[in-house]
This record gives structure tokens, sequence and C-alpha cells, in this order.
């Protein structure tokens, strides 16, 4: 399992919250960069708290659901390879 803070819609007025999550990284299908969110982050449409050199991922789900979380693909995937590596011993 990997912990990941994931970035959450409140409302329909562009402000979001964050959340830990853990995920399970067998689900995991793809991990892209978000454009998106980084355009968010430098507008202070974010929660504060985060910096400007902040990056985010689009983490794709096994069950079709999409998960916005902070980080960068190469954090994501170091996350994942660790799980393995415990759950090899």
């Amino acid at each position: 399992m990997i912990k990941l803070i994931q970035v959450v819609p409140a409302n329909q007025n562009d402000e979001h919250y964050l959340l830990e999550v853990t995920l399970n990284p067998a689900h995991i299908v793809s991990v892209n960069p978000s454009d998106k969110y980084l355009m968010l982050l430098h507008q202070n449409k974010l929660p504060e708290g985060l910096s400007n050199n902040h990056e985010f991922v689009e983490v794709h789900l096994s069950n079709g659901k999409t998960v916005i979380a902070v980080g960068t693909t190469q954090v994501i995937y170091e996350k994942i390879q660790a799980s393995k590596k415990l759950l090899l011993g």
C-alpha cells in the first residue's frame, strides 16, 4: 500500500482541499503529469501550504477512477517500487 496526498475539489468555485489516501499499487494502471492542476496552483486556486514547486499527477486506477495527487511521476513510481520490495521481503 502507498500513501499519497490527494487534491480533492470541494465545490464548483474552484476550491480544493488536501486528503491523505492509501492506494493499493496493484490497482494503479497509469500515472501521468497533470498540467491542469499545475495551472490551478499558479492561479492560487489550490490550498495554502503548497509551494509553486509542487507538481501533480493523475493516478488512473483499474476501477476507472482517477486520483489527482501531489508529486511527480518519478516519486509515485518510487513509492510503488518500494511497496513491492516490502511485499517480496
